[in-house]
């Protein structure tokens, strides 16, 4: 590991960015109000509402993230304004708080950030609950807090307005990294020390993160579009589409690279060949990874990688393995090696491409794709349908159980925050929402994180406040910790809580110095409020197996669509068609083309609803967004399942299979787009029945996946015939055209792509006649 490298990747990134932004806005409002105005308790009470406010403050369209802050601002308000009404009467805080912990549970059943607003809005209620309160003073108190909610909305608005273009760049950097890190995990395939089912595994995890991170980014590039000015392209603007759109498509080209590994392996095991393969992967990423740091740094990149070296050892392994017959001998694994050769070699051109891009001082004159409405298609609908918690008032609803355990563990912390000595109701409460999540996985996880981190934090305070004397250190230590700790917050949970314990600690011990006994009573009151969150998370559980059915049906439909959308692709991008206007005359990122190859332009055509539809690409592209998003939404719910007690694990060896042959078939599906193409190509001679029914006998496999039907008996007898059938027409392709021919060259690798896609739509087939979960 380059620690240099993360060191910059980190101080650059949106988490550091975001860190300073969040700590900057909680903290000036306190020291104004304690230094200027000598009032520590106002200021104390509208950091609270600024506290709020910045638990919504993720990475994300400004636009949404603004009507996500002045929700849970004005959410926030009431709840502190009905808690402060309640505390004049102990009956009648009951009564207030257990069904308002409830109904602000409740609302993570909207999805997108409204867990965040649910656990801000508890958070501004809790922090009410230890004071009494006049309704008069009740009112001053919300209408206080709701505006540090509103300063901290309008002060993160306004720096993330005037820093959009850096928040671009790095979302973009962000899913650059990604990228690399896949390509890591591709580059360990061809590594014989390293066991296939643990590459398989680590692939498996980085594609879901290369896939967050895309969606992260694709969210904010697709809503913020270059625009004309003047009749030319914003380049900026411009600028970070295409490099988006190149990142996007290189991960496709490293998916599609998937081939045949223990096939490889067990024939080219014992040559250089391999080597030379993981060295040029593992060059390409750190290149990769240069980029991106470049475009943190908003600075051109360095001199490139050299992997011209790999490519020519290649280039000659694979000339000698022609020379030694082996593509006639052995044609399968001749196939799947220069295969995956050929799409490396123009991973690596568009690498160079990208590089180029961020060198060159002649702004852009055209985008990657055409700009178009159909490109909202690709953004995550935000829309939220209020009457939904409505229908989610029964047991049958994961966050109504939710819902009930927190207000549980609410009800019993308030209670022996009341009872015990030495506790604090609203420290034990704080802990137990905190860790409280709506899956079990996730809340066993954070309850050790929190512990372990509490304990670390409490002990380094205390050594802090036994060294360091001067207040002005210690203040300063303490905006250091609040900054690391909400910059770690969405990638090391542990270390965040741990900067978070200092940072709180060191404020009381300056608000109220020598005041040791209060870390002691935070870390207890933290173990209590751990062991209620702990203990809730049992009560009403929803194992993850009851929501993974619905999810295994979602990603083998996508694997279905991607294969129509490529199929289709193929057989309508062969037909002439009238050029879409605005578009560029290539489109150098299509999937398996080389850089600046010809694309034919579609027009758009009227759907039934009288709208107009977006051409092929941008359905190809769309069924191929939807498939990586589907395989992530399942392997993310396969590993939470993992974290659950072993009782609660059903088909773990099915679903395993199910998530890797997906992933191999929708490469596969990617690989075999542009030979489909080529092989659709009017104007051919030689009859392609043999690969018409070998994409049928996939499209129906996976058809029958999805209604769970198993095997036919006869299903080895037909995977030989279609086989015979693909090397036939290969055999007749190359007495048309002549061996050497391209067409039959290529035709012989898109059969050996059609034998795999065959394979593994019959495993997946198989393991989905297997699984039996529920369709919730």
């Amino acid at each position: 590991m380059r620690y240099s490298v993360e060191i910059r990747k980190f101080l650059y990134s949106q988490y550091f960015y975001g860190g300073l932004r969040i700590a900057v806005g909680i903290s000036l409002p306190a020291v104004l109000c304690l230094f200027v105005f000598d009032k520590s308790d106002l200021g104390f009470t509208i950091s609270t509402g600024a506290l709020g406010a910045c638990v919504v403050d993720m990475p994300g369209p400004l636009k949404y993230k603004r009507n996500e802050m002045l929700a849970c601002s004005v959410i926030g308000f009431l709840a502190a304004y009905a808690t402060g009404l309640a505390t004049v009467n102990p009956v009648a805080l009951w009564a207030t708080v257990v069904p308002l912990t409830f109904v602000l549970s409740l609302i993570v059943v909207y999805g997108n950030r409204w867990p965040q607003i649910s656990f801000a809005t508890l958070f501004m209620m809790v922090m009410t609950l230890e004071d009494h309160f006049t309704p008069h003073q009740a009112l001053i108190n919300a209408l206080w807090i709701l505006l540090g909610g509103l300063w901290y909305t309008g002060w993160s608005t306004l720096v993330s307005q005037l820093m959009l273009d850096r928040i671009e760049q790095q979302a973009i950097a962000e899913s650059v990294f990604a990228c690399a890190d896949y390509l890591l995990a591709r580059a360990q395939f061809y590594d014989l020390d390293n066991d296939l089912d643990e590459c398989y595994r680590n692939l498996v995890a980085r594609q879901i993160a290369a896939v967050e991170r895309q969606d992260a980014a694709r969210d904010i590039v697709l809503r913020n579009l270059p625009k004309f000015r003047r009749g030319k392209l914003d380049p900026k603007r411009a600028t970070h589409f295409n490099l988006f759109i190149n990142t996007v498509d290189l991960h496709e080209l490293f998916v599609g690279a998937h081939t045949d590994y223990p096939l490889v392996r067990n024939t080219f095991g014992g040559s250089d060949l391999l080597i030379f393969y993981r060295d040029l992967i593992r060059k390409a990423a750190a290149d990769l990874e240069d980029i991106g740091l470049a475009v943190l740094q908003n600075e051109p990149p360095r001199t490139s990688v050299n992997v011209k070296a790999e490519l020519r050892a290649i280039e000659y392994e694979l000339e000698l393995l022609k020379k030694r017959d082996l593509a006639r001998t052995d044609p399968e694994a001749y196939a799947a090696i220069s295969a995956s050769f050929r799409r490396i070699w123009s991973a690596t051109r568009l690498i160079d491409r990208m590089r180029r891009s961020l060198t060159s001082e002649v702004p852009p004159t055209e985008t990657e794709l055409r700009l178009d409405e159909a490109l909202q298609r690709f953004v995550t609908n935000r829309r939220v349908p209020y009457l939904q918690i409505f229908s989610n008032l029964t047991m049958a609803s994961p966050s109504f159980r939710h819902a009930l355990r927190v207000t549980i563990a609410v009800a019993v912390g308030f209670w022996l925050g009341r009872l015990l000595p030495l506790t604090n109701a609203y420290w034990i409460v704080m802990t137990s929402i905190i860790i409280l999540k709506p899956g079990y996985s996730l809340t066993r996880q954070r309850n050790a994180q929190r512990i372990v981190g509490t304990l670390i934090g409490c002990a380094a305070s205390v050594a802090l406040i036994l060294i360091v004397k001067q207040p002005l250190v210690l203040l300063v230590s303490m905006f250091a910790a609040m900054v690391m700790s909400y910059s770690l917050l969405l990638f090391n949970y542990t270390a965040s809580v741990v900067f978070t314990s200092a940072y709180v600690l060191l404020m009381f011990h300056l608000l109220a110095p020598g005041g040791m006994r209060i870390i002691g009573e935070r870390a207890i009151d933290t173990v209590v409020g751990c062991m209620i969150a702990i203990g809730a998370s049992h009560l009403f559980p929803y194992w993850e197996y009851r929501l993974m059915g619905k999810l295994v049906n979602d990603m083998i439909a996508a694997t279905r669509k991607y294969l129509e959308a490529s199929w289709g692709f193929a057989a309508r991008a062969a037909q002439p068609q009238p050029a879409f206007a605005g578009a560029p005359a290539t489109e150098p990122a299509t999937p398996g083309l080389a850089p600046g190859q010809p694309v034919a332009a579609v027009g758009a055509k009227t759907g039934a609803q009288g709208s107009a539809a977006p051409p092929t690409d941008f359905r190809y592209r769309l069924a191929r967004k939807d498939v990586h998003v589907a395989f992530a939404n399942l392997g993310q719910a396969f590993q939470r399942m993992m974290l659950e007690p072993k009782s609660a694990q059903k088909f773990v060896a099915e679903l395993n299979d199910l998530l890797v042959r997906s992933h191999e078939l929708a490469s596969q599906i990617t690989a075999a787009a542009p030979l489909l193409r080529a092989a659709a190509r009017p104007g051919q001679t030689v009859a392609l029945d043999a690969l018409e029914r070998a994409m049928t006998c996939v499209h129906d496999n996976l058809i029958a996946a999805e209604a769970g039907t198993p095997a036919p008996a006869d299903q080895i007898e037909m995977t030989k015939r279609l086989t015979r059938d693909l090397d036939t027409m290969v055999v007749e392709a190359e007495r048309a055209l002549g061996p050497s021919a391209e067409f039959a060259q290529e035709l012989k690798l898109l059969a050996h792509q059609c034998k795999q896609m065959v394979a593994a739509s019959w495993l997946i087939r198989k393991d989905a006649g297997v699984i039996r979960l529920p369709q919730a």
